[in-house]
């Protein structure tokens, strides 16, 4: 039986859009949250498909702390949001075996999901 498990996280961090002809080319910040999911079956030693805080640790240490109260432009030339998923994807996917999907919200109402196929 494959189940789904998510983790959500919540960090702060400023950006520009440098390509955009907006108000979002000055640097402002944003209160985001991040879904990871993975995919798996839950194991006949202990019916986890992964320990929620192994998650929530390694997505910490490999992007997370990159970001959380940093300028995003540090990281990258254009942070979108959708430039952003694909950044974390490349950096989280090696250390959460099973990741299926990384949703990522600017804003509650804004939301961008990066699905590796």
């Amino acid at each position: 039986m494959e189940m789904f498990l998510s983790v959500d996280f919540h960090f702060s961090a400023a950006h520009q859009l440098p390509f955009y002809d907006g108000p979002c080319k000055r640097l402002h910040g944003h209160n985001y949250q991040l879904r990871l999911t993975l995919t798996g079956r839950p194991s006949p030693q202990d019916g986890m498909i992964r320990d929620f805080d192994e998650v929530k640790k390694k997505v910490w240490e490999t992007c997370l702390v990159a970001c959380d109260h940093h300028n995003l432009n540090d990281l990258m030339e254009n942070p979108t949001a959708e430039n952003m998923v694909v950044w974390m994807w490349d950096r989280i996917e090696p250390h959460v075996p099973g990741l299926v999907e990384i949703q990522l919200w600017e804003t509650p109402e804004y939301c961008v999901t990066y699905r590796r196929k």
